[in-house]
């Protein structure tokens, strides 16, 4: 399949180099010059620098060949323009869209660009784990401190019960993404070696995560 993504940044740079893996066809396209040069470095596709939402530049990456155009950007508008461009004026048969803040989702749905929202995700996760006032503590780490975190199993560890994963204090395991499909994590889910393993926690407690799903101690109680 051959997939265009709009936006170089974290999340375009991650689906990127996945889809790589998976022998994908990639073209990626950022605008700013820095960000085209490192996403091309890192993830080996091929990367136009340019505006995704402008229409040549959507033609120069031959979206209405593509399976996919996945539009990241960290600008809503932007990634609605993009998917709509794709759709009518190249022809693009799938879209699919990041939006950043929740509340523009009916646009999307409104314009019938199908999109996705990672805080979405992440709050309706988290409110399934905990009550209402664990929640609101968790909520109000948003003024930075809080990070999303992605550690890969060694191939070589013997498989774990998460509930026998050694994690610090105010972390939660969001999910397990084995083999590319993601695993929403129950008490009784193992974790394998080559598994990649999502966390939610503080910024300092980032290396302590990754300690204990590397080669930290099972032996939690």
């Amino acid at each position: 399949m051959k997939a265009v993504i709009v936006g170089g940044g974290k999340v375009g740079s991650f689906l990127a180099r996945e889809l790589r893996r998976s022998r994908n066809a990639v073209i990626v396209i950022e605008r700013n010059p820095v960000a085209a040069r490192r996403v091309a470095e890192d993830t080996g596709a091929l990367v136009i620098e340019g505006d995704g939402t402008d229409v040549e530049i959507l033609g120069e990456a031959d979206v209405a060949r593509a399976g996919y155009l996945i539009a990241v950007t960290g600008k809503d508008e932007d990634n609605l323009v993009a998917c709509q461009l794709a759709r009518t004026a190249h022809g693009c048969g799938q879209v699919l869209a990041r939006v950043n803040d929740p509340r523009n989702g009916r646009t999307f749905e409104a314009l019938g660009v199908p999109w996705v929202s990672v805080t979405d995700m992440l709050v309706q996760y988290l409110s399934d784990q905990m009550d209402v006032s664990e929640l609101v503590k968790v909520a109000t780490l948003g003024d930075g401190t809080a990070r999303l975190v992605e550690v890969e199993v060694p191939k070589e560890r013997e498989p774990v019960p998460v509930t026998k994963l050694a994690m610090p204090d105010s972390t939660i395991i969001a999910a397990v993404i084995r083999a590319g499909s993601v695993i929403v994590p129950g008490g009784d889910t193992i974790v394998e070696g080559g598994d990649r393993v999502v966390v939610v926690t503080l910024g300092d407690r980032q290396d302590e995560v990754r300690e204990a799903i590397v080669d930290g101690d099972n032996d939690r109680p």
